[in-house]
């Protein structure tokens, strides 16, 4: 649906251009004299004379580029912020899912892999045995007292 769609209105689009560039042409072709446009006062310093004339084909010509320039920056900036909200929108999803697997030691934690199942005995002897010769070694006189 949304191909036809785009489809559509390209062909819509280039079809309209086309036209407008036929119907444009015609004008010019059957406008081809010059005309005499009154300076605003804003411009007046701009020309010596208050009457300008111009030739009508370049001032459709300049009112169409401009024209054609707006509308190019209508569409470009409705296609910014779409890209944008779409950027915007990947930024979101990628937020969650690195939350979601920052909390994943909490929500799923690992097995113990690396730990037996059934304490092993002779583990248990040489760790007692340690904390034995640490005690022991703590209970010295003048333990900890310049032992650098």
């Amino acid at each position: 649906m949304i191909r036809w769609l785009r489809i559509a209105a390209k062909a819509t689009v280039t079809l309209t251009f086309i036209a407008l560039g036929v119907i444009v042409g015609l004008f010019l072709v059957a406008n081809p004299h010059w005309v005499s446009i009154d300076v605003p006062p804003w411009l007046a310093e701009l020309t010596p004379e208050p009457r300008v004339e111009i030739w009508l084909p370049a001032l459709i010509a300049g009112w169409l580029v401009a024209t054609l320039g707006l509308a190019a920056l209508l569409l470009w900036s409705m296609y910014y912020l779409w890209r944008r909200r779409q950027y915007e929108s990947l930024i979101t999803r990628l937020e969650r899912e690195l939350t979601r697997l920052r909390n994943l030691p909490f929500v799923e934690p690992s097995p113990l892999e690396d730990l037996a199942e059934a304490p092993d005995a002779g583990a248990a002897r040489v760790l007692a045995a340690i904390d034995r010769a640490i005690d022991a070694d703590d209970d010295l006189p003048g333990a900890g007292v310049g032992d650098a």
